[in-house]
């Protein structure tokens, strides 16, 4: 049976070149065995950017830009695509967001389809700002989810999407079980991945979103790492599967 393998890339898989490159070693020499994922808030192209820099493992599959796209290879899956267009309107929801003037858009190179981002300078009100936020959207009608991370990033996504959404739609198309599937996150968009019906492991290094979640709703399938990185995955692949 297969493994199902699904790591963000910055601060968990990358941040210690040493840790990813003992990794990749170990991944390569049972690749055979394992169905890797990336699932990162980065677009694709940069993911691809990222890959060639760090010398990662060509993944089988990425989870890119929050979960509001999945990639086999370079091929954007548009059966994903078309499920999460569903109930969609970018347009309504950007023009509301405009009226937060904290909220300042990302790069074009950040956008896409389904997803729009802004950065948040960190501030005590900025939890404000986001439940108002989505009360709007909530109250307009618009099918809209928001997710924080690293205390800056805002992401607004299709509801039917996000990492964790986009992982159990992969699990479900490769037909691998839940003890079988190992999620590896350090912040608040990995949170969604955490939720589902997997084994993870939340890094050394967790942003703070992350911990908080970790010491509210963590079970005995969360396992908190000793180690940061890439470390605290082989942490934790030790810890599940006996890697």
């Amino acid at each position: 049976m297969k493994l199902l393998l699904v790591t963000d890339l910055d601060n968990t898989l990358v941040g210690d070149d040493a840790a990813t490159q003992l990794l990749n070693q170990r991944l390569q020499s049972k690749r055979s065995q394992i169905c890797l994922v990336y699932a990162t808030g980065r677009s694709h192209a940069s993911t691809c950017e990222l890959i060639s820099q760090k010398q990662l493992l060509a993944p089988d599959y990425t989870i890119a830009g929050v979960g509001s796209e999945i990639y086999q290879d370079a091929t954007l899956d548009l059966d994903w695509a078309e499920y999460i267009s569903q109930d969609w309107d970018k347009m309504a929801i950007a023009s509301l967001a405009q009226q937060f003037n904290n909220l300042k858009p990302q790069s074009l190179t950040e956008q896409n389809p389904w997803k729009i981002s802004y950065c948040l300078e960190p501030a005590a009100e900025n939890t404000s700002i986001l439940q108002t936020l989505q009360q709007k959207l909530t109250a307009s009608g618009l099918a809209a989810q928001i997710i924080f991370s690293s205390n800056r990033h805002v992401d607004i996504l299709p509801q039917t999407s996000n990492k964790g959404k986009a992982l159990t739609y992969l699990q479900k198309r490769l037909q691998i079980p839940s003890h079988a599937t190992l999620v590896c996150g350090d912040s608040g968009n990995d949170i969604s991945m955490f939720e589902q019906d997997v084994r993870g492991v939340i890094v050394a290094n967790a942003m703070s979103e992350l911990l908080a979640w970790h010491r509210e709703c963590g079970t005995k399938n969360h396992y908190l790492a000793g180690s940061a990185c890439a470390g605290g995955i082989m942490e934790g692949m030790t810890y599940f599967w006996e890697f």
